[in-house]
């Protein structure tokens, strides 16, 4: 393409448009065919609790910008997969990155009321652009309507009053461009076209669109195609919203959700906002009048016969004579005459399936059809009273009402018409009234079920309808839920003590609620929160405690210490020494302890730094073979003053014994309690009273799945032993899953569980798979066909085309619902290689960025003082490191030269591979100031990225303590779970040195299965590639414990394929 200087573009070779429309290829002039850089992309989403599919058409004023969105946008998904981008990423963030990459960028929401894929859309739409945009909605300026909607049925909704209403074509379909237009007068320009739709016009007009008329949309109307029920919007409220057949939730189409937002009770066309003219395609007037299909190829021929007669599609059915057309062949001039008078049969699309709009009745058209020919005159039209004829909706099998067709051989009028068949001036931008509007005597006729249109447009001559007005008709006030109140089991566990209390709580029964709840009982009773500590497994665990007690304790009110023991201690270690060790990263304290052990093998290192770690965490004395290489670690560590994460709590447990530290907190609860080592448990014993006075623990022993780390094991027994008081409560009630997925997981634990069995709460509906494939790439294609029918499709026509219930809740899942939860991490890129490659929106845990690390972050902020460029990552004024310019200027060596020994930077450092990753992205990036500006893009779009909605793939170990509707679980084969380790599927271990703990793999199977709501998708091969060797693995023996009934089956059978060898004629050997 080129550039015209306007902004817009021509192709180079324009031979690509005659191939579109080859019956004009002769009339196709590249001189007028003019393009913008366009593309609509699709955002799903979760926003205020709700997955919501928002499509939206952004422009740019270049390709430098498409180029710059491109990048940005690549970093969120996948753009290649489809021709419409998948992005899980909020609208709102989408038009912030649009305007980032170009000022002149400009995004418009599409289709605006579609059902499924709308900002306005019934089922994943918003109430108002707000809502959707945020502080961002002022850069919006115009709409799409889309085909089941038209301005007039937006003119009924004073919030869209400021914006232009636009209408488009499909793009991919050359015969339907300008099927809906807009159109312009004027000097055409890219800024000038958006100057327009702005209100700005300058060189360059807007004058109005060109419209389908809205009922032949495929969602103008509510109903379930797959019960062939089609309904007006009060019927829907008037049944609830249910299908009549099925029992299930009809589609609420375009017409029920413009009226519910609705606030006018009559359509009104402000001032400056521009009309519109509604048509109906020549191909289709042809195809009633020669009574065959509009894609025909004799209406194809009769479309160019006319094009060639008397000019442009568009020419014909708005400006040409009629009286020029009807000479030329009555009919045609008949029915373009109706038409431009709006005298049209209507049947509203629903569900996905286009509606009709006719200008003859169904006995014209057979008067047509018999009465010689294409040149057949219509028969003579009488002009009186309606009489018996057959159904507009003549859609076999189709249930609907029986608006009838005027008299035999009628023409359509408004005083005798059906409510289908309406009439307006749309020259003057008009509302065709509805035929009960004018007096029609048979706008209520029924067959099927009930169906009564006007009951939905009827007005009085002021305005003011006889009964309640439009919008107040579908104001429907939903109660407000209860407050969500502990159950007696949660009850009996915050009220507990004041001896210890231990809380075990299944998967979903509500433990960080029931330790909220704990905190906010103590506060309540007049404990000070400084009094109070809340120690959880994780930082982020802490950081999201934080704010659920912030939120329940009310704002500005002082908040308990939440943390972990690992940061607790720390801080301690800080404030009491005068010269803190440096704290090692387990990567980094690995190296000190081979550093300290040169001459020990890789494996010997590797076994052994395992073996004593764990022999650490239980405070058990190591064997004889392993006591001299951990006496060089300690040595090592003391020489150059650092610390791993053991020794923190180590030296703080030792402080508490000797009396050198004093415990502020009259009240420890602990969170996930089954995962304390026996010395993170001492140490929580120590912070309490020999009684225990003040403890409570909540966890459950079934999800006890770090044994390989020092976990205990046994928690409850060891607090019996220690606090003989101790206080037991089980929690049983599960708030998150389905029944089934329950008794999958209790069927697992059976006579193991700790919990007992859980009872399901909430009635959910339940789709359990397992699914068995021939090859790992099978398997991963058929998750990714799982996903993208739980996502619900992410284009119409995949929509229209989905098998009807399929799965419970199609279409209701977002992105952010759905996790891949995996055994070994080296199971992850063939999953997300797949699920990219089908559009799925989809994040897999990677490594941490290098500049995440501290003294990175150091580095870069000095080198951003040297260059003149602020770093993103940099720490606060008092974080700085001091290195000259002459050193910076040597790039990430000469740094390393001049601070080697400068805290907090230490020799491992320098070895490190955040270090090593710096160094290469300097040289990558050609020195400080690329680097820079790369990472500061980086940091940014990682924001971006955290807020985006994806399929989560992860390690079962990481999933703990979150939650999904849907959960896939592939690879369920013995050796992978139970995992048989990697030196054994990688073929370098003997099976004599196999230590696996299937008690524990067992848990952790648990926990994938307790992750899951509602879907849960077990599956496995035949046959898979792993650490670099084929393996084929039977299956699981977990899955013998799966109960049978409920679940459903499946196998991807592998044919053998069969070849015929063709003999020579001459010679029958090879």
């Amino acid at each position: 393409m080129r550039d015209d200087a306007s902004g817009l573009y021509r192709l180079r070779d324009p031979r690509g448009l005659s191939d579109e429309l080859p019956a004009f290829a002769d009339r196709v002039k590249q001189s007028r065919c003019l393009f913008v850089p366009q593309a609509e992309i699709s955002s799903i989403y979760k926003r205020g609790g709700k997955v919501r599919k928002v499509h939206n058409i952004v422009y740019m004023p270049d390709f430098d910008a498409v180029d710059r969105l491109n990048r940005k946008l690549a970093e969120v998904g996948n753009l290649v997969s489809d021709g419409r981008p998948i992005l899980g990423l909020d609208a709102r963030d989408l038009l912030g990155m649009v305007l980032d990459a170009d000022p002149r960028g400009v995004l418009v929401p599409a289709h605006i009321w579609t059902p499924w894929f709308a900002v306005f859309g019934s089922k994943s739409g918003f109430d108002t652009l707000d809502d959707c945009f945020g502080d961002l909605t002022g850069e919006i300026f115009a709409l799409e309507t889309g085909l089941s909607s038209d301005p007039e049925m937006n003119w009924l909704w004073s919030h869209l009053d400021r914006f232009a209403l636009i209408s488009n074509s499909d793009a991919h379909s050359g015969d339907n461009l300008g099927r809906e237009a807009n159109l312009f007068e004027g000097e055409m320009s890219y800024d000038g076209i958006f100057r327009s739709l702005r209100g700005d016009a300058v060189d360059c007009r807007f004058l109005g669109t060109l419209e389908f008329f809205p009922e032949e949309g495929k969602y103008h109307l509510d109903g379930h195609r797959a019960c062939n029920v089609v309904y007006e919007p009060r019927e829907t409220v008037a049944r609830g919203g249910l299908c009549p057949v099925c029992g299930k939730p009809l589609t609420v189409g375009v017409l029920h959700r413009v009226l519910e937002l609705a606030d006018r009770d009559t359509p009104e066309q402000v001032a400056g906002r521009q009309g519109f003219r509604s048509l109906i395609p020549l191909p289709e007037i042809l195809g009633e009048i020669l009574g065959v299909g509009a894609k025909s190829r004799k209406v194809a021929d009769w479309t160019g016969r006319l094009v060639q007669r008397f000019g442009p599609e568009l020419a014909i059915l708005q400006d040409v004579s009629l009286d020029a057309l009807r000479r030329y062949w009555e009919p045609l001039g008949e029915g373009i005459a109706r038409m431009r008078r709006g005298e049209v049969l209507r049947q509203g699309g629903y569900d996905g399936e286009y509606g009709v709009v006719r200008v003859f009745t169904e006995r014209e058209r057979a008067s047509l059809r018999g009465g010689g020919g294409s040149k057949a005159a219509l028969p003579l039209l009488d002009l009186g009273g309606a009489a018996s004829a057959p159904a507009v909706h003549d859609t076999p099998g189709r249930r609907n009402t029986g608006t009838k067709d005027a008299g035999a051989g009628g023409i359509i009028s408004p005083a005798v018409a059906g409510a289908d068949v309406a009439t307006s001036a749309k020259a003057s931008g008009g509302r065709a009234a509805s035929a009960s509007e004018a007096g029609g005597a048979n706008a209520s006729a029924e067959t099927t079920t009930p169906h009564d249109t006007t009951a939905v447009r009827q007005t009085s001559a002021d305005g003011g309808g006889e009964g309640p007005g439009l919008a107040s008709l579908f104001i429907s006030a939903r109660p407000a839920e209860p407050p969500v109140d502990f159950n007696p089991e949660q009850r009996s566990a915050i009220a507990g003590g004041p001896g210890p209390v231990l809380v075990l709580a299944g998967p979903g029964t509500g433990k960080t609620r029931t330790l909220v709840g704990r905190v906010q009982r103590l506060v309540a009773e007049g404990v000070a929160a400084r009094r109070i500590v809340a120690v959880t497994f994780t930082r982020r665990a802490a950081t999201e405690m934080d704010e659920r007690l912030s939120v329940t304790l009310g704002d500005g009110a002082p908040l308990p210490r939440t943390d972990t023991l690992h940061a607790l201690a720390f801080e301690f270690w800080h404030r009491s020494s005068a010269q803190p060790p440096v704290l090692l990263s387990e990567e980094a304290a690995r190296r000190v302890f081979a550093e300290a052990n040169p001459d020990a093998t890789a494996q010997t290192l590797r076994e052994a730094w395992d073996e004593l770690a764990v022999c650490r965490e239980r405070m058990q004395v190591c064997s004889l073979a392993l006591a001299p290489l951990l006496d060089r670690y300690v040595q090592q560590k003391a020489a150059w003053n650092l610390a791993d994460y053991t020794d923190l709590l180590e030296f703080w447990l030792e402080q508490i014994h000797n009396g050198l530290y004093v415990p502020p907190w009259r009240h420890v609860l602990v969170d996930e309690i089954q995962d304390l080592s026996p010395l993170q448990l001492a140490l929580v014993r120590a912070l309490l009273p020999p009684g225990g006075e003040g403890f409570f623990g909540i966890g459950d022993p079934d999800q006890s799945i770090y044994g390989f780390r020092g976990a205990h094991g046994d928690v409850k027994g060891a607090l019996d032993e220690a606090w003989p008081g101790l206080s037991v409560v089980t929690l049983r009630a599960n708030y998150r899953s389905s029944a089934s997925v329950l008794d999958a997981a209790g069927a697992l634990m059976e006579g193991r569980s700790a919990c007992g069995r859980l009872r399901a709460v909430r009635d959910l509906p339940a789709d359990i798979r397992l699914f068995e494939a021939p090859s790992a790439e099978s398997e991963a294609a058929w998750i990714g066909d799982r996903i993208r029918s739980l996502i619900g499709s992410t284009a119409h026509t995949l929509v229209d085309a989905a098998p009807e219930g399929a799965l419970p809740g199609e279409g209701t899942f977002g992105p952010g619902d759905i996790a891949v939860l995996v055994r070994v991490r080296a199971l992850i890129p063939v999953l997300q290689r797949t699920l990219s490659r089908l559009g799925v929106p989809v994040a897999a845990p990677e490594t941490e960025a290098f500049w995440a690390d501290q003294r990175v972050s150091l580095i870069l902020a000095a080198a951003g003082r040297f260059v003149g460029i602020g770093s993103a990552v940099a720490g606060g004024p008092g974080d700085e490191v001091n290195c000259p310019d002459k050193m910076l200027a040597r790039g990430p060596l000469g740094v390393a030269a001049y601070l080697r020994e400068s805290p907090p930077f230490d020799e491992l450092f320098w070895q490190s591979a955040a270090f090593k990753a710096l160094s290469k992205a300097y040289d990558t990036h050609g020195g400080w100031v690329g680097l820079i500006n790369w990472v500061n893009l980086q940091s940014e779009l990682e924001t971006v990225r955290r807020r985006s909605e994806k399929v989560q793939v992860m390690s079962l170990h990481a999933a703990k303590g979150l939650e999904f509707r849907a959960v896939f679980l592939p690879a369920l084969e013995d050796g992978i779970l139970p995992f048989a380790g990697a030196a054994t599927l990688s073929g370098h271990a003997d099976r004599e040195h196999m230590r696996t703990d299937l008690e524990e793999e067992r848990r952790l199977f648990y926990v994938g299965i307790t992750r899951a709501a509602e879907g849960l998708y077990l599956s496995r091969a035949s046959r898979r590639t792993l650490y670099g060797r084929e393996v084929r693995l039977k299956a699981s023996r977990f899955l013998d414990d799966v109960p049978v009934a409920g679940v459903k089956r499946s196998a991807l059978v592998r044919h053998s394929k069969h070849s015929v060898k063709q003999l020579s004629l001459l010679g029958g050997g090879d």
